[in-house]
């Protein structure tokens, strides 16, 4: 099972699969007239396809490997102990935070309507034009980084299914969650017809299913898998029957020749970095998210301004890949680092999420993202951090607190006597000769309560027999 879902085989089965769809695709070219406009749209020259960028994207998949393995040799190290997580506790947390994004997704999608004049308006609005409608939707809003509400559905989608997977939940949490894992699907496979960022719905998918194996420890449900694969194509086929009509094509085809496009495109912007002499960004693309989120984006994006132009011109659509953002960030040197680095930590991850709950729900994120890691680098983006950010919330709220044993009855200052008399009073009652200690603040360390009862014990006695005593005598016993 960990080799099927550990994060090399996952970066490897992705840019396996994208170099060997690039392959098949330029080699028939001359037969995808559609391919060929969109390349022509999009600047994309054969040129860029150098063996510079091969050796670039073969070495920086070697030092990935090397990385992850040091990782392994390391996992030893790791602490033996589980959290548990109160599976009640957390399905509660996950579907109220669920509800949240679905009533925000919901008044987003109700305000943009009332400006369309309906929700039937805006559907068909959609449906004839699709770009029209997503400004639409984009111009209403509701606040400042409200998509990332949005996008944060394949995290608590995430956090259901792997509640379901773990089992022991009680009737109405399954159902609460089978609801949530449903319901952020039908989201997921609705609004991104209009909205695009269908690799949202790949992220819920492939993340709910990591996850979920990771809990279980095994992988099962290969026809749940199937299914998963199927609805993606799906929405991508509608999608683009949609934004592409042509009445003398079918939506098989049109689908099929924009999917190998995409596929193109994305290692045309893996190779065409390193086939000139491009600036380097310091950190402007891997870094982009926590500048969002800490609302310093626009700050360096004027920083960088000159250079991100300068990129124009070896960037097609879409972002630059996981390999190659390394390059255009940091240089070859440093980015290799990068990558080692990244490669390291999520195979550290990877080894705790065998052992935990909220560990194998963060590596389901992980996992999802590094299966398009030829298309961007999601793991750095907003929205993926702000979903790591509301799964430790929940996870954190659900922990199981060890109960915290009776703390023993520590000594009082000399000086005062008062709790050690309510000791002996205590000892003395002839109804009580075996009371439970009694607590008392203090700052000092405290004795054991049996060995503190025995001292009240002795002073008492003392007391009886020699009643000539002051009380300072026993006072510092």
């Amino acid at each position: 099972m960990t080799r099927f879902l550990s994060p090399v085989f996952l970066v490897t089965l992705c840019w396996g699969l994208s170099g060997l769809a690039t392959y098949i695709t330029l080699a028939q070219l001359h037969e995808l007239d559609l391919v060929q406009t969109f390349m022509l749209r999009e600047h994309l020259s054969l040129s860029a396809f150098e063996a510079t960028g091969l050796v670039w994207l073969l070495l920086a998949l070697f030092v990935y490997c090397v990385a992850d393995l040091s990782g392994r040799f390391t996992r030893a190290t790791l602490s033996r102990s589980r959290p548990l997580v109160d599976g009640a506790t957390a399905a509660r947390l996950t579907f109220t935070l669920n509800c949240v994004l679905l009533g925000v997704t919901a008044l987003w999608i109700a305000t943009a309507a009332a400006k369309a004049g309906g929700l039937v308006n805006l559907a068909a609005a959609a449906y004839l034009d699709s770009l029209t409608t997503r400004d639409l939707l984009l111009e209403n809003k509701l606040f400042v980084g409200m998509r990332l509400f949005y996008a944060a559905l394949p995290a608590t989608a995430c956090l259901a299914a792997a509640l379901l997977a773990n089992g022991g939940l009680p009737r109405r949490w399954r159902r609460l969650m089978a609801l949530t894992l449903l319901g952020n699907t039908l989201a997921l496979f609705v609004l991104p017809i209009v909205m695009s960022q269908r690799l949202l719905l790949l992220q819920l998918l492939a993340s709910a299913y990591i996850a979920a194996c990771l809990v279980r420890g095994r992988l099962f449900g290969l026809g749940w898998l199937a299914a998963g694969v199927a609805l993606f194509f799906g929405l991508w086929m509608a999608r683009e029957a949609i934004t592409n009509p042509m009445v003398e094509r079918s939506a098989l085809d049109i689908g099929t020749q924009k999917l190998a496009f995409y596929v193109v495109n994305d290692m045309w912007n893996a190779f065409a970095p390193l086939a000139r002499s491009i600036p380097h960004t310091l950190g402007g693309l891997n870094l982009e998210g926590v500048m969002f989120l800490t609302i310093t984006d626009g700050y360096f994006r004027r920083l960088l301004s000159s250079k991100l132009e300068a990129l124009d011109a070896v960037l097609g659509g879409g972002e630059f890949p996981f390999f190659t953002a390394a390059y255009v960030d940091f240089g070859p040197v440093l980015g290799l680092f990068f990558i080692a680095a990244i490669g390291f930590l999520f195979r550290r991850i990877f080894a705790r999420a065998q052992r935990s709950f909220g560990w194998a729900v963060v590596y389901g994120q992980i996992g999802a993202a590094l299966l398009f890691s030829s298309h961007s680098v999601y793991f750095t983006h907003q929205n993926f951090l702000f979903s790591l950010v509301l799964i430790g919330v929940v996870v954190q709220l659900s922990l199981v607190r060890p109960a915290r044993a009776s703390a023993p009855v520590p000594l009082e200052h000399p000086q005062t006597t008062e709790p050690v008399a309510k000791v002996e009073a205590a000892v003395n009652a002839p109804d009580n000769p075996a009371p439970a200690p009694v607590v008392f603040r203090t700052s000092r360390r405290s004795l054991p309560a049996a060995l503190q009862v025995s001292i009240a014990r002795h002073i008492a006695h003392l007391r009886r027999e020699r009643p000539d005593l002051e009380d300072g005598a026993y006072g510092h016993a």
